[in-house]
């Protein structure tokens, strides 16, 4: 087992400080050697993996971490086939794998376990004196209304269901959707809203 480092002369460069190295390892899980091409593959999309790391994560030195999971999920997948855009292949599955990491685990990102409520009283729990109750009220009447207002009532009916303990499948049932559809579209607008409450 060793170690691919991206830039493949990281160590002969003049400054290599001013470069964040990508760094991953060349065999897999069951000790298979990964095909070269999908470190090569890497390359060309170095920087806005760097800088994926560091919009979603807040941490470009995370950047290895998110391209190693990708890199290998795709070898896994495809094998030797890298198909015509192998960069192009690695930097959409990276962008996934960001979006998982952020969430704390893809089941969390596709809303399989749903923190919603949790995350926003850990939120108002940091107010000073507030009547925390009341104020998850207030802040579910603001998304209420954000939902209204975006023409999404449908997401608002569905943080109810969720509420009253329905689960995805029973959820996904009602709306006439897939549980990963239905979840993927949670998370889009409650993200939106979240965000433009600064509740995320």
């Amino acid at each position: 087992m060793a170690i691919v480092t991206i830039p493949f002369d990281y160590d002969q460069l003049p400054e290599p400080f001013r470069v964040v190295p990508i760094c991953i390892e060349d065999t897999d899980r069951d000790g298979c050697l990964i095909n070269r091409g999908w470190f090569e593959a890497v390359v060309p999309v170095a920087d806005p993996l760097r800088n994926l790391s560091r919009r979603v994560l807040k941490d470009v030195w995370r950047v290895s971490e998110v391209t190693e999971i990708s890199v290998h999920a795709l070898w896994r997948k495809h094998r030797d086939n890298l198909g015509l855009r192998p960069s192009a292949r690695i930097l959409a599955h990276a962008n996934w794998t960001a979006d998982d990491l952020f969430a704390g685990g893809r089941n969390a990102r596709r809303g399989v376990t749903v923190p919603l409520l949790d995350s926003i009283r850990c939120k108002l729990y940091t107010l000073p004196d507030a009547h925390n109750k009341l104020l998850v009220q207030e802040v579910r009447g603001m998304l209420r209304d954000y939902f209204a207002e975006h023409d999404a009532d449908h997401i608002d009916a569905v943080v109810d269901m969720w509420a009253s303990g329905m689960n995805w499948n029973e959820i996904a049932k009602v709306l006439g959707k897939s549980p990963k559809a239905a979840t993927k579209d949670f998370w889009r607008w409650m993200g939106r809203a979240l965000e433009h409450f600064n509740l995320r």
